[in-house]
């Protein structure tokens, strides 16, 4: 498609289009949509899309202190047929790739799709989610062509927010749908955007939030690998936004999971590849996880650490000895039997004292 269908498809929304009612249904598996017949008229599809999801409700506009001109109303949409353009988006993607990227990317359709996130409609939402995942689920970044790289970036960029608020805030069902939208974001997109814009947003305030990205960020940083890390263009802006997490919260969890992040750094990377790659970076970056790295443990040393510690405990006396390995049980036991005899004998002696003082005293008596 040319760029001058591509406007024309921006313009002249008039035509009509028919959808097909089976389309207008929730929940539709993605093993039961189907191809389209031969000839499909793909350029007056997408046109119905471009009408449907711009429409918007009638607003009123100021025109001087007491003036109100009412704008031109749009037709109300029937948020069935919305549904439909969904359904008919993940018929496009799983057969039309090239079409789909056209009217996705080209158009920015997918700024309507994500908008559906926040839909009173939860089925709405929920299929939303449900294309998204799909679209991300098969996304090679290998195979990635120059011209489909930063659309799909684009995509991630706007979309994570979203998810990362829509994981945490909202009914159990599309909570779920969004979560799984982000497992498969860290799995598929393996992109420095990626891991950048989840950085930023650990600089939050909402622990639940921040736990979430927390987590996500660790399993990207695993999943990129070794070589990727190396080959990085974007290292500085992940330093970047990861001392500012560390600067701008005084809470010593987000201290921690900065750190526990840089560690996970080193362990993808060795301890000398990652001072290499930071030597790259601006003073700036260098400065603001300067604090983190004084504390960074490698994994190389944390055993003679551990040993040093083990050592500094037994100085001051307050490990425990480590139990013997022989029996002791004998000798416990004949410990016992010389303290037993000792006491009986004690309790004779005791006894016998008693006794010789009582006939002492009845002998005085006599006497007496």
């Amino acid at each position: 498609m040319s760029k001058k269908e591509i406007t024309t498809l921006k313009n002249d929304l008039t035509k009509k289009f028919v959808i097909d009612s089976l389309m207008q249904k929730g929940n539709i598996t993605n093993e039961a949509l189907e191809p389209f017949e031969i000839n499909f008229d793909y350029i007056q599809l997408i046109q119905k899309f471009k009408e449907i999801l711009g429409r918007k409700e009638s607003k009123k506009k100021t025109v001087g202190k007491n003036k109100v001109a009412e704008l031109e109303p749009n037709k109300p949409v029937d948020w069935t047929m919305q549904l439909a353009v969904i359904n008919y988006l993940r018929r496009l993607y799983k057969y039309e790739r090239q079409i789909f990227n056209q009217a996705f990317y080209g158009l920015k359709i997918y700024e309507n799709i994500i908008n559906f996130f926040n839909s009173i409609r939860s089925v709405l939402a929920q299929n939303a989610l449900v294309l998204i995942n799909e679209i991300l689920s098969e996304y090679v970044p290998e195979f990635d062509e120059k011209n489909q790289k930063a659309p799909i970036i684009n995509l991630v960029k706007t979309i994570i927010p979203t998810l990362i608020l829509k994981a945490n805030t909202s009914q159990s069902f599309i909570k779920n749908e969004a979560k799984t939208c982000l497992e498969t974001l860290v799995t598929n997109m393996k992109y420095n955007e990626s891991l950048v814009t989840l950085l930023q947003l650990m600089n939050t305030k909402k622990i639940a939030d921040f736990e979430l990205i927390y987590t996500l960020s660790l399993k990207l940083i695993k999943n990129v690998g070794k070589q990727f890390l190396i080959d990085s263009n974007q290292f500085g802006l992940m330093m970047s936004a990861l001392g500012d997490v560390y600067e701008n919260n005084r809470s010593d969890l987000y201290k921690r999971k900065c750190k526990n992040i840089i560690h996970t750094f080193n362990e993808v990377m060795t301890k000398e590849e990652f001072d290499k790659k930071l030597e790259k970076c601006g003073k700036k970056e260098k400065e603001k996880i300067k604090e983190i790295l004084e504390d960074r443990i490698p994994p190389n040393t944390k055993k003679e650490i551990h040993h040093n510690v083990l050592k500094s405990k037994d100085r001051n006396k307050s490990i425990e000895r480590p139990k013997s390995n022989c029996n002791t049980k004998p000798v416990l036991k004949k410990q016992l039997d010389i303290k037993l005899v000792d006491s009986k004998k004690n309790q004779n002696e005791n006894s016998e004292n008693i006794n010789n003082t009582n006939s002492d005293q009845k002998k005085e008596e006599i006497i007496s």
